[in-house]
């Protein structure tokens, strides 16, 4: 259905505003209300959960980010409701963390939103988990309902046992059939209610092709072609997701996760195909990085909202539909949609590999300097003496995560392997052993999410070992072994692959399992 749009008056500026949105829902509806919000939010810190077990307050943790379209909605129709505000200023700590800061728990409760809401005991443990935006009225119940029942507080649930490394080879033939019963035969992609741009499982499908399966090859090349639409024809950038059942209803944030990825997808797709047209999709989403994602040091920044103005209160909003609907010039004369500027160490690692890659393909050296440039900045500013990798340079203090130095360090040993230069591969080395000092369990295998902290409360007290970064590590240890032939490396990415592929782990993460293929692949260990 063609979308209508619609004009009004917001103060002395005209909003613009797509007509069949739901008033519940409308932005610049809930802004013309004037309503104001009723609590404070505090940061994350030891203080807000002293206070909570202090206070017998139950806790409502909201997990948001920069670009999130419904966290900003959230913020503008169920936040300022003023009986949900007395409710939680009068009965609950309210924490609210950037997801973007805080890559441990941006995996913890990954598959809870954005925006998630998590609720905790006083205790700080879990006692309710909420998926997306909730508006006022339900908000209200689930918070009364939780209160009147005080519930019992969750309980630690051991950890699976690891599977044997020699079984690695049958886990992936099982994660592969798996892989292939989500795959969407009518639009390409994998998932059918909502389409999202998976390059891992797309450069998964181009290496089984490589191997002689037609039905691989010809997979990745109808979703290639397919989830074209979800790239801006004007400025490049590839949308987080088509929110239909088609590719034509882009959820218009752009975050560096699918940049890179899909980024190598499109490169590979024209490394296997020879097709012009892939390489032309590789070059719009490098020219999107290189635009607006590009600090003036080299490094890259991390995301990009889907909507104009959802920060600023005093400006037009202007939704992602509209917005992106007009060409350039209409687009820079109301503005552009917020980036967030902040240089997180594992965004650069994903986009330094990705580069690399479209280097091995292209042979472009403008390529190969701009990821080089990137991997210095990020060494001489995020990388402490001893390897350990902080996400944001800005912040000094706090815990170290697996993200980054897993990212990243995969990062310089992609770079290392293109350039034959010893800084990336020493840079390398360094990170995987403090890596391997700061995260590794020595029971499992597998790596924790974060380094310790003396201080966390209840359920974060106990540490969680991240699947996703997990794979990421293990990548990055078979490059490095790959680079400097030392077999531990191997051992340790062998060990981590088997401690998170115990069957509840790898069910939990659905159509998203071509980074734990190409891992096993990596490591030699998939069953060709």
């Amino acid at each position: 259905m063609k979308r209508l749009l619609a004009i009004c008056l917001f103060g002395s500026a005209v909003t613009i505003f797509a007509a069949n949105v739901p008033d519940g829902v409308n932005i610049t509806k809930a802004r013309k209300r004037g309503r104001q919000q009723q609590f404070q939010w505090v940061a994350w810190s030891d203080e807000a959960f002293a206070q909570a077990k202090r206070e017998r307050r139950f806790i409502l943790l909201d997990c948001a980010a920069e670009w999130c379209h419904w966290c900003h909605v959230m913020d503008e129709t169920t936040y300022v409701d003023p009986d949900l505000g007395r409710i939680l200023s009068n009965r609950f700590v309210a924490i609210r963390v950037d997801i973007d800061a805080r890559p441990d728990l941006a995996e913890r409760y990954g598959n809870w939103g954005w925006p998630a809401t998590i609720i905790f005991s006083p205790n700080a443990e879990e006692v309710g988990k909420f998926r997306g935006y909730l508006a006022p009225e339900e908000l209200k119940s689930a918070l009364a309902d939780i209160e009147r029942t005080n519930p019992k507080e969750s309980s630690h649930i051991a950890a699976d046992p690891s599977a044997p490394v020699d079984a690695l080879g049958w886990i992936g033939v099982r994660v592969t059939r798996d892989m292939d019963e989500w795959y969407d035969p009518d639009e390409g992609g994998w998932g059918r209610q909502q389409k999202a741009p998976l390059g891992a499982n797309i450069e998964l499908e181009f290496r089984r092709g490589a191997h002689g399966d037609t039905n691989a090859f010809r997979r990745a090349v109808f979703s290639l072609d397919k989830q074209r639409a979800l790239i801006d024809p004007v400025w490049g950038g590839i949308s987080q997701y088509s929110s239909a059942s088609n590719w034509n209803e882009p959820h218009y944030e752009k975050l560096m996760a699918y940049q890179a990825a899909n980024l190598e997808a499109a490169a590979r797709g024209y490394q296997a195909t020879s097709n012009a047209t892939f390489l032309a999709d590789a070059r719009k989403i490098d020219g999107y990085l290189e635009k607006f994602f590009t600090s003036s040091n080299g490094t890259f920044f991390a995301t990009q909202d889907a909507d104009l103005n959802a920060h600023e209160k005093d400006k037009p909003f202007v939704d992602g539909h509209t917005y992106y609907a007009l060409g350039d010039a209409g687009r820079r004369k109301l503005g552009i949609p917020h980036i967030d500027t902040h240089v997180y160490a594992d965004e650069n690692g994903l986009a330094i590999a990705a580069l690399c890659t479209v280097y091995e393909v292209t042979h472009d050296g403008t390529i190969l300097k701009r990821a080089r440039r990137a991997a210095d900045a990020i060494l001489a500013s995020h990388v402490a003496t001893d390897g350990s990798v902080r996400h944001d340079a800005d912040k000094k203090s706090g815990p170290f995560y697996l993200a980054d130095a897993a990212a990243f360090g995969w990062g310089l040993t992609r770079l290392a392997a293109v350039t034959d230069d010893a800084k990336y591969r020493d840079g390398a080395e360094r990170i995987a052993l403090a890596a391997a000092s700061n995260f590794e369990d020595i029971t499992s295998g597998a790596y924790f999410e974060h380094t310790p902290d003396e201080n966390a409360a209840g359920v974060f007290a106990r540490r969680h070992q991240p699947f996703v970064y997990n794979v990421v590590c293990v990548r990055f240890f078979a490059g490095l072994a790959k680079l400097n032939g030392e077999a531990i490396w191997r051992t340790r990415a062998q060990r981590i692959l088997a401690a998170i592929a115990t069957p509840r782990i790898l069910d939990s993460q659905g159509r998203m399992v071509g980074d734990y293929l190409l891992a096993l692949d990596d490591m030699g260990a998939y069953p060709w």
